[in-house]
């Protein structure tokens, strides 16, 4: 059911009205007067009133409905909702349930703004946050009786990042001999610190094509590789600034 209070006018059975600025209207066949958890059925409603309508679905939360066109361009603003204060991780219990269980908890922030959901990459979990364990009680029951989508919760995992605090160089050579004179490949890096939330950066001072342009790249791609891993298994570098250079300081 769409929940809305009426704040002007007059809604009757058999209203066309829009959703917002949406060009389709909907009709009122079915118009519901809410006491509580009891609801009644009526024929009009008017300023203070609060009713619902069935089977809606483009209804959503912060909708404004309205007759004319004319008012198309009203928007109610946003309400401010507290910041989540528990999370639980979550998973579903049926195989087969996972695109069910993005649905509903998809639906069920749009019905709730003051419920979050997030997925975490880096750990493969889904995190719902709310204001509290008893409002986190309530979206799992809700998951059950009203999707039917058991779920198994535990404690999120904590997303531990890593970065350096200092600056530091770096050199290596390579060799490799398959016969004749051999190859070798011999690359100087530089790493700084960067500020917190700053990412990763690359870049190249070398000058003069003392190293080809296009062997810069590789050594990109080769610290980046080093980043994902991490010297924590998993847990992916982060906040620092990587310079190639040509040995020359």
């Amino acid at each position: 059911m769409g929940v809305f209070r009426i704040h002007q006018g007059t809604v009757t059975t058999g209203s066309q009205l829009y959703i917002g600025d949406g060009r389709k209207a909907f009709r009122v066949n079915h118009l519901l007067k809410l006491q509580g958890s009891q609801s009644q059925e009526v024929s009009s409603a008017g300023p203070g009133d609060i009713c619902a309508v069935a089977k809606v679905d483009n209804i959503h939360f912060d909708a404004v409905l309205h007759d004319s066109h004319d008012k198309d361009h009203f928007y109610l603003e946003p309400l401010a909702c507290p910041e989540p204060m528990s999370s639980l991780a979550i998973d579903t219990i049926r195989h087969g349930d996972e695109r069910k269980l993005s649905d509903a908890l998809h639906r069920m922030t749009l019905e709730d703004p003051s419920l979050m959901v997030e997925h975490r990459e880096s750990q493969n979990e889904t995190i719902i946050s709310g204001l509290g364990s008893t409002h986190l009680q309530v979206v799992l029951e809700k998951l059950q009786a009203v999707y039917n989508i058991d779920v198994g919760t535990r404690l999120p995992g904590i997303p531990y990042r890593e970065t350096i605090l200092e600056a530091s160089v770096g050199h290596h050579r390579h060799k490799k001999q398959s016969g004749g004179s051999g190859q070798f490949g011999e690359v100087f890096l530089r790493i700084e610190p960067l500020p917190r939330g700053a990412g990763f950066q690359f870049a190249s001072e070398v000058v003069g094509g003392v190293i080809p342009s296009q062997y810069i790249p590789a050594v990109e791609k080769g610290v980046r590789e080093v980043m994902n891993t991490g010297a924590i298994a998993g847990y992916p570098m982060q906040d620092i600034r990587v310079v190639v250079y040509d040995g020359v300081q």
